[in-house]
């Protein structure tokens, strides 16, 4: 049995996580592997961001808007000294204490206020 594997039950969960949880699994199926962590997730006002990591430990953004989950695209992330930053160029998601910087070719084209949450749905 690996260490991500259950010794109860034999079913995979992913650990070394702050809240131990799974990462949900509409947005786990969309990233590479058998499974990923939920590291943090937040609102905006029209916005879901949640941030997971993968079984062989990379880090994933995974940003769409709120009710319209088909709009939903997972990017590969990284943790910075402040947060967290993802590309999908040429844009830039840097996540930095409560809020979201959007750039585009290096300009900035958004900031949103980021609300916590504990896991989305």
């Amino acid at each position: 049995m690996s260490a991500l594997d259950s010794a109860l039950d034999g079913i995979p969960t992913p650990t070394g996580t702050p809240s131990g949880s799974p990462c949900p699994a509409r947005i786990a199926k969309k990233l590479p592997g058998r499974e990923a962590a939920l590291i943090e997730a937040y609102r905006t006002s029209n916005k879901q961001i949640t941030l997971c990591r993968t079984e062989d430990g990379q880090l994933y953004y995974y940003g769409e808007f709120i009710g319209r989950p088909s709009t939903g695209l997972a990017m590969k992330a990284e943790e910075t000294n402040d947060g967290y930053v993802a590309r999908n160029d040429p844009y830039r998601y840097t996540i930095s204490g409560d809020e979201v910087i959007i750039t585009r070719y290096g300009s900035r084209i958004g900031r949103e206020q980021l609300i916590p949450e504990p896991s989305p749905s």
